[in-house]
């Protein structure tokens, strides 16, 4: 087989009543300008809305680029990720979830350079702006602006600064991911602390992306229970522990004591609100702000 005919890298979406999103998404995709072969690979998850008829528009549209993984039955999200990744024929996978969108066309050629030039990064990303889709919050930049160049294992273990429409990263790595993946709840991070102990890390200095924020959504009701998110973090670093080894044991466990306690303060907001204020005065001035800022 002629090789230039085989995709260099493969655009990794997920879609599911992104009906509102997904054509945006989708021509950001589209609109990348390489000097290689690229694939788009849509997992879509039988939406109840026009989701769908979109994306098999796209794919009649553009068959040598569009390819859609589908059934007549919803599989669930974990299913349809581990199928649609298995469907990914490229050397490279860049991630972008149907509600997100690429806003550079030279995004993938940027970091394909990079990471064929340098085969002891095992990921590349860059920065995004988050944006709330119902405007509770201003936009913002997602990356820290202190963010270092190369980020290593304990950065990810300690916190989350990685947008995943930003991750560009070398499949081989995930094509074999442990048999706990499958038990996570959140699949972007572990990807990302797996992803670390194979390869460094590199941060590429440039806005190339848009991740929406949907506070209305399934993401946003649970985003906002700390006792639920912050135990599946915990079990997420107890598995990663186990994977690594313990050699990140120390690190992990402080990350844990963290956790475990904004479970306790978030307690105590629920059972006190006022003694829990009376204990934050920091958050209670943020709360106060906010507020007068949205007046």
């Amino acid at each position: 087989m002629d090789k230039s005919s085989i995709p260099l890298v493969s655009v990794f979406s997920l879609v599911y009543n992104h009906e509102n999103f997904i054509r945006r998404a989708i021509d950001s995709w589209l609109m990348q300008k390489t000097s290689f072969k690229f694939e788009i690979v849509i997992g879509e998850d039988c939406s109840t809305d026009k989701s769908r008829e979109i994306v098999l528009s796209y794919a009649k549209k553009y068959p040598d680029i569009i390819k859609v993984i589908t059934s007549d039955t919803n599989v669930g999200m974990r299913e349809n990720s581990r199928r649609t990744k298995n469907a990914c024929t490229g050397k490279y996978i860049a991630f972008c979830e149907g509600d997100d969108y690429w806003i550079d066309p030279n995004k993938l050629q940027i970091q394909v350079e990079f990471m064929e030039k340098n085969p002891d990064f095992s990921l590349c990303f860059h920065d995004a702006i988050l944006l709330w889709d119902e405007k509770t919050w201003p936009p913002k930049y997602f990356v820290p602006l202190n963010q270092k160049e190369v980020s290593t294992t304990e950065d990810v273990i300690e916190n989350y600064f990685i947008p995943t429409a930003s991750m560009l990263v070398r499949a081989e790595y995930i094509k074999r991911l442990p048999e706990w993946f499958e038990k996570i709840y959140n699949g972007d991070w572990a990807t990302q602390l797996i992803l670390s102990t194979q390869g460094k890390i590199k941060y590429i200095d440039e806005l190339m992306s848009v991740y929406r924020k949907n506070i209305g959504g399934l993401s946003g009701s649970i985003g906002k229970d700390v006792e639920f998110v912050n135990g599946k973090k915990i079990e997420l670093l107890n598995y990663f522990n186990q994977y690594s080894e313990n050699k990140y044991a120390d690190l992990i466990n402080q990350k844990i004591a963290t956790l475990e306690k904004d479970i306790k303060i978030n307690k105590l907001k629920k059972n006190n609100k006022f003694l829990f204020w009376l204990s934050n005065p920091k958050k209670s001035l943020l709360k106060i702000s906010h507020h007068l800022l949205s007046e």
